[in-house]
C-alpha cells in the first residue's frame, strides 16, 4: 500500500522519489505538501479535500457524543486519526502523480 514512486523528467533526467513516508508527510500536511513539490496551482483544491477530511472527522466527533459512550467515541475518534492521515496522504500522492503525469514526466514505481 505505500508504495513509493519515481519521477523522471523525459528530457533533462531530472529525478523526484517518493517513499512510504511521503504518505505520512502528505497526510499530515496536505495541501502544503503538494506545494512543496511545485504544485502551487492545486493548492485549492488540495485545500477543499484538507477540509473535507477535517469536517468528516468533526462530524464524526458531533454524531458520536450524542450516540455513544465517552470511552467508545475516544476510541473511536482515536483509530479515525491514523486511517484519515493514511487517506489523505493517499489522495495527496494520487494528486501528486497526477500532476507530474501532466507535465509529461515519467511515473515508476519506486
Amino acid at each position: 500500500m505505500f508504495r513509493g514512486y519515481r519521477f523522471e523528467h523525459p528530457r533533462d533526467e531530472t529525478v523526484v522519489e517518493v517513499g512510504g513516508w511521503s504518505y505520512l508527510w502528505a497526510g499530515l500536511f496536505g495541501a502544503f505538501y503538494l506545494w512543496r513539490h511545485g504544485f502551487g496551482r492545486l493548492f485549492p483544491k488540495a485545500f477543499a479535500i484538507n477540509l473535507g477530511y477535517l469536517l468528516f472527522f468533526v462530524g464524526v466527533w458531533a454524531v458520536t457524543s450524542w450516540v455513544v459512550p465517552l470511552r467508545i467515541q475516544a476510541a473511536i475518534l482515536l483509530a479515525m486519526i491514523p486511517t484519515l492521515i493514511i487517506a489523505q496522504g493517499a489522495t495527496m500522492l494520487r494528486m501528486l502523480k497526477g500532476a507530474y503525469r501532466h507535465r509529461g514526466w515519467m511515473v515508476r514505481q519506486g
